[in-house]
């Protein structure tokens, strides 16, 4: 008997002349593996366990309606929370794992769904994402914004299992080298039986590079819907106790920044400690913790005191000005403690980070000119007045007209979280497409 969605086993060749790719992978490897072994040893960068990556994962038993979710770094990870929220109660009984391509995702998969459901998402080597299906055994594959690969879906297709992309977004740049290489990337597009895109822009780029208007359907952005938009005061005020922070002390969070963003910050900071702010406090993460030791050491340069989240619990109530996040995962904790931040990847040609994060959770937000990552979402933060951007060297003005006028910044704020509480409900429609699916 199938499984809910799952489709008859596909008798003829599909995409016989994958094993190009497996030759390109391969060939890729062996170029770059001089700059993988540089990147662990010199930068540490850790990678995830090869048995993973080549499709030894966790068996799992036959006969289990089972969902695949793969999400491929932090975002999409914590995108997909309320999606596996949502189908587990409209369908009990059905089993939803996750799989990531970060270690900084995993961690976050990790934390929020369990180990037992989370694994590493494998190779696009033949061999190892069949191994990984054998395994998994799952009746249909969501892939997460636009993670679509050769092997995997033509993998996916000949048995029969249903892909269907989640929250898919095509951003002008990635769309221009589609569709340069379509010829290579058309096929996959194709075997996705619908995408569920973030927008009518999104949508129209699919259309634009030849994919079915049949099989594509504007359903929202998911990561409304993870806004955590619960306004707590206890809550907040337990979190401030246990980080050290005075009830009446004002906080300037650094969410996610990036090489450089740490040293306007911290001047900023030290220009508002040193005039109409003497009480305020820092608390940094950046985006990345295995810079922690050189964020500490240009903070500690700075002439402030730095104490680090990790060392919080064995050295009592902390007293130091700057609190140094070095752990995954904390950031929505920290942006719960503060009365304004500051969002980076923003001052660089990055492209920003999650600036929903602090907006939903009521908390007046500054930015760089740099948020093309967020286009939608900027533009909802625009339309609303609901942010504060500013260019490099105009950090210090804005925080402060923000500490000032605790009242406009309290009002900016407000007006933000509003306008992504009424963006929210794309993982309902999603898992409504999805349960309609069992009857096409």
């Amino acid at each position: 008997m199938l499984l809910t969605w799952q489709r008859p086993l596909q008798q003829n060749r599909v995409g016989a002349h994958l094993i190009y790719f497996d030759l390109l992978y391969l060939l890729a490897a062996v170029l770059l593996t001089p700059y993988f072994i540089w990147r662990r040893l010199v930068k540490r960068k850790r990678s995830a366990p090869w048995h993973s990556k080549l499709g030894y994962v966790t068996e799992r038993a036959a006969g289990v309606p089972r969902v695949w979710i793969h999400a491929v770094s932090v975002g999409e990870a914590a995108a997909a929370e309320t999606l596996v929220k949502v189908l587990r109660q409209s369908r009990p009984g059905l089993e939803v794992v996750v799989s990531t391509t970060t270690t900084t995702g995993q961690e976050v998969a990790l934390k929020r769904y369990g180990q037992d459901l989370v694994f590493y998402y494998p190779l696009d080597l033949s061999w190892a994402v069949r191994r990984a299906l054998e395994r998994v055994k799952p009746a249909l594959l969501v892939l997460m914004e636009s993670e679509v690969w050769p092997n995997m879906s033509a993998e996916a297709a000949r048995r029969g299992i249903p892909v269907v992309v989640v929250n898919g977004r095509v951003t002008e740049r990635a769309a221009r080298r589609y569709k340069r290489f379509w010829f290579l990337v058309g096929p996959s597009f194709r075997r996705v039986q619908r995408w569920l895109v973030q927008s009518e822009e999104y949508a129209a780029r699919l259309r634009g590079l030849g994919v079915d208007a049949q099989r594509i359907e504007v359903a929202g952005n998911l990561k409304y819907d993870a806004i955590d938009t619960t306004l707590d005061p206890d809550a907040r005020a337990d979190l401030r106790a246990k980080l050290g922070i005075a009830p009446d002390a004002l906080v300037l969070v650094g969410g996610s920044t990036h090489p450089s963003e740490e040293t306007e910050l911290l001047s900023a900071y030290k220009q508002l400690r040193e005039g109409p702010c003497p009480a305020l406090r820092l608390i940094l993460v950046p985006r990345h913790p295995e810079r922690t030791p050189a964020v500490e050491a240009e903070v500690i340069a700075a002439g402030f005191p730095c104490q680090r989240l990790s060392a919080l619990g064995t050295s009592g109530t902390q007293s130091a000005s700057v609190l140094l996040v070095d752990t995954v995962g904390e950031l929505k904790g920290m942006y719960q403690a503060a009365d304004v931040a500051f969002v980076g990847g923003s001052l660089i040609p990055h492209g920003g980070q999650n600036v929903m994060e602090p907006c939903g959770l009521g908390v007046p937000v500054v930015h760089g000119p740099h948020m093309h990552n967020f286009n939608e979402a900027m533009e909802v933060l625009r339309s609303c007045n609901g942010s504060v951007e500013v260019a490099r060297g105009g950090l210090a003005a804005a925080l402060e007209r923000l500490c000032r006028d605790q009242a406009g910044a309290q009002a900016m704020a407000g007006r933000a979280r509003e306008a992504f509480l009424s963006r929210q409900g794309a993982a309902r429609r999603a898992v409504e497409y999805l349960l309609r699916m069992k009857d096409e």
